[in-house]
């Protein structure tokens, strides 16, 4: 088997600078003697490196001036080769130990020490996806600052010699809104042809990579850096069969980096038997994603790779989470984690931890979402804990503990048990906070919408999407035409995918995407001729499997709002409508009006049903992380100082919020909630109001609180009995 590790020593020849200079040799060459072209053709293999490394050197030069020492190398070159069934890393057989570090989801200033527990553990590499998303929220608007500073990340991972396993997609699945791809993807007509080698696409990826991946050439392994592998796309196994779809891909790496690009590699599942045949070359070494069972796993990998060195990419420690899922937090039990490594290891193979450490979804633009089985929507909450070796905060957990026992093992290095991590200080509970100020969503709209935005007309209601917005809420405005009271019906699927449904100031009802069954779309009107406001909160989009081709957000899908019901006769669409996209980012929540809020009286006057702004004050001593509690709110979002901590919703599972330490300020700290469905506040009712915790609150969904846990102790009181 041939597998595509870039070893040829002229296939960089293909890159700009190469092209160029072997133009002119070649034209100007005719004229010079016979014994001078054949003396520099012979001297063009030892030479020509050397002019590229030029080349190389002005193209990082602006890195290194950033990064200084950090890109030193470590020696001259460290190459990820594959020698039978086994990797090699500068000559040396090498087993890959890795853990999943996702940087967009933990601040920068805790990138640092998030490595240095991945080194403590035993590992020699991180495993990094990098979400298009977020580094090109607009065609053409890059973004690599503040927690897209993947250079600065990389950099970290050079300084603690970890090496780097890449994974730049363009799709990543990851939990992530639309697995990473932009939404801006999503304009054109249905179904959007993404993860294929459809030319709009390809020159999407292109303009993408080209911004991209010249940036990470001094960081590559052939120039001392820690990128040693790179994966082409991701689980494509389970998507399509389109081949050249991912020798495009290929191409570009190698066009890009010649002689220097990294081992190139796939990973998918191997529980049917087309998915690594699918999602693969030939010319790719091949690794499995698996959770348990890795004999068997492995097993399958090797039928579908007769050669190359096993790896399981994605060991599955733990599992994502879910709004509204009945079983609350998933749990997997730590001793069964710690023997499925032993037994991934003793079978010869590499391995990944997926995942160490999943930080979290902050904002808008991160978690995802799923399709269940029986077709509901499952978006899953702002937390990315994952039952990970580190939990959210980044703080060692008993799967850590037990896992390091295995590896210091494995490699003999007892010491490595040696290594404490004292819990980091986390600031004292808190009172419920008090409300400064308070602002209906409908007091708030003028200044929301002051910066030049335009209200959108249409006919009909348009997706999100299509009138350039990705992410936040939408708000529809309609004038209802006088009827014999006929209801107002909102058409299945219509929601994308929670809304407030409102009419004059007051709340008609909500509407969640998954609601079905008798009346819960339908909704009786105040009056005749009223106006009919929707505002639809976008939460995550489908992340995995065929929906990303048409997964639009707001009001989407034909009928999305009549007048009447199959039972009352021939119904009548709403027309006429006023689309105000709302994307509540932080420069527009710096322009809410609070002083429109100035006596004790209005901020803690009584209020209805609906959408609205609250601000609050924590003032603090010495800034550390915390946890905020949403008590008395039912579904919205949490800023702190500005900055978007992500969602929050009653049903749980997630019932607190993370705040990282770095987002605080000595002295006092600004907190803005945002509710889609505030409650009312009557003559009797203390308004809603955060409080600040030390410890993250999860509820436990229809098993009783430590219910998982003492069954899996259970379990393993049995198994040590009985063996």
């Amino acid at each position: 088997m041939q597998l595509s590790c870039s070893h040829g020593a002229l296939q960089g020849l293909g890159r700009p600078f190469s092209r160029s200079f072997l133009g002119a040799y070649a034209s100007r060459s005719s004229n010079r003697p016979p014994t001078l072209r054949k003396s520099l053709c012979t001297m063009l293999p030892f030479w020509l490196p050397m002019l590229c490394d030029v080349r190389r050197c002005r193209r990082s030069s602006a890195l290194q001036r950033r990064f200084g020492g950090a890109l030193q190398r470590r020696v001259s070159s460290r190459r990820l080769e594959i020698q039978q069934n086994d990797f090699a890393l500068g000559g040396q057989k090498h087993r890959i130990l890795s853990g999943s570090v996702s940087y967009f989801r933990v601040l920068p200033e805790q990138w640092r020490d998030r490595l240095e527990k991945l080194k403590a553990l035993g590992c020699n590499a991180a495993e990094v996806y990098v979400p298009w998303n977020l580094h090109e929220p607009q065609p053409g608007q890059f973004v690599f600052e503040g927690r897209c500073d993947l250079l600065s990340f990389l950099s970290i991972c050079q300084e603690l010699e970890l090496d780097v396993l890449l994974r730049p997609g363009p799709y990543i699945c990851a939990e992530w809104d639309l697995g990473g791809l932009p939404w801006w993807l999503l304009t054109g007509p249905d179904p959007v042809p993404l993860r294929s080698s459809d030319k709009d696409f390809l020159t999407a990826v292109k303009r993408w990579w080209d911004e991209l991946l010249p940036k990470l050439e001094a960081f590559l392994s052939a120039q001392g850096g820690p990128i040693i592998a790179i994966q082409v796309e991701n689980e494509y196994g389970y998507w399509g069969t389109d081949k050249d779809y991912l020798e495009s891909l290929r191409q570009m790496l190698l066009n890009q980096f010649g002689s220097d690009c990294p081992l190139l590699f796939t990973s998918d599942g191997t529980f049917w038997p087309d998915l690594q045949q699918n999602g693969g070359l030939d010319s790719m070494l091949r690794t499995a994603n698996f959770g348990s069972d890795p004999q068997q796993r492995l097993q399958e990998l090797r039928s579908a790779q007769p050669q190359g060195p096993l790896c399981n990419m994605e060991f599955w420690i733990g599992w994502f989470d879910a709004w509204g899922a009945l079983t609350g937090k998933s749990f997997r039990d730590p001793s069964d984690v710690a023997q499925t490594l032993h037994n991934t290891l003793d079978a010869g193979a590499s391995v990944n931890f997926f995942v160490f450490h999943g930080g979290t979804s902050f904002g808008f633009c991160g978690p995802g979402g799923n399709l269940s089985s029986v077709g509901l929507y499952e978006p899953q909450v702002t937390s990315y804990d994952y039952g990970g070796l580190l939990d959210e905060a980044g703080e060692v957990t008993e799967k850590y503990l037990q896992c390091r026992k295995v590896l210091a093992n494995f490699l003999q290095k007892p010491d490595l048990l040696e290594k404490t991590f004292p819990t980091a200080r986390r600031l004292p509970e808190s009172p419920p906070l008090e409300l400064e100020s308070t602002l209906s969503l409908e007091d708030a709209l003028p200044a929301l919408t002051s910066d030049g935005a335009t209200c959108i007309k249409s006919a009909v209601p348009l997706p999100a999407e299509q009138v350039g917005l990705g992410y936040g809420y939408i708000m529809y405005r309609a004038q209802v035409p006088s009827t014999n009271k006929l209801p107002l019906t909102f058409g299945k699927d219509s929601i994308r995918d929670f809304a407030s449904i409102m009419s004059g100031g007051r709340v008609l009802g909500t509407i969640y995407r998954n609601d079905s069954g008798p009346g819960c779309r339908e909704f009786e009107l105040p009056e005749q001729g009223c106006q009919l406001e929707v505002l639809v909160e976008m939460m995550g989009r489908v992340n995995f499997g065929p929906a990303l081709l048409t997964e639009r957000k707001g009001l989407v899908g034909p009928g999305r709002v009549q007048l009447g019901t199959p039972f009352t006769g021939p119904m009548r669409a709403v027309l006429g409508w006023e689309i105000l996209p709302l994307p509540m980012e932080e420069q527009d929540l710096a322009r809410i009006p609070w002083g429109m809020d100035v006596s004790m009286g209005k901020r803690t006057s009584r209020w209805n049903r609906g959408p609205r702004f609250y601000r609050f004050a924590l003032h603090v001593q010495q800034p550390a992380d915390r946890f905020l509690a949403l008590d008395g709110f039912n579904k919205g979002f949490a800023c702190i100082n500005g900055f978007n901590l992500g969602r929050y919703w009653k049903v749980g599972p997630q019932r607190s919020l993370y705040i990282p330490g770095p987002l605080l300020r000595r002295g006092r700290n600004e907190i803005i909630i945002f509710d889609i469905d505030s409650p009312s506040c009557g003559t009797k009712d203390a308004p809603p109001a955060p409080r600040v915790v030390s410890k993250p609150i999860w509820s436990s969904g229809m098993l009783p609180e430590g219910a998982k846990e003492a069954a899996a102790s259970v379990s393993s009181f049995f198994k040590s009995w009985t063996s």
